[in-house]
């Protein structure tokens, strides 16, 4: 999606499933999405459709969050064999910069389809 009023702004939303016979635990700080020429792009990843406040605030945040927390507010995601989890890719695309490619998640990739 490239919102009407921010014309350099993308919005990837989606499901991934796991094709693996095996559970496939997933962070989304560790996603990378890169471009054509395999330089990272600046992203914001979630394995959520929608926006969720978490249960700390700012100030009091755990340096450690529970699993529960990070699974809850789409930071991790463990999806089991032949099942999906939703994901939420969001990135500014830069004037002059080659286009995202594809999501890069360490074993494989995701191909980003163009906009």
């Amino acid at each position: 999606m490239v919102p009407e009023t921010l014309p350099r702004d993308r919005i990837l939303s989606g499901k991934v499933r796991n094709e693996s016979l095996r559970p496939l635990q997933l962070s989304a700080g560790e996603l990378r999405l890169l471009d054509r020429s395999g330089k990272r792009v600046q992203a914001s990843v979630v394995f959520l459709r929608t926006y969720v406040h978490g249960l700390y605030p700012p100030s009091r945040r755990p340096k450690q969050l529970p699993e529960s927390e990070l699974r809850r507010t789409g930071q991790k995601a463990v999806i089991q064999p032949g099942k999906t989890a939703p994901l939420t890719v969001s990135w500014r695309q830069r004037a002059g910069r080659d286009p995202a490619a594809r999501l890069d998640f360490g074993t494989g990739a995701l191909g980003i389809p163009r906009s």
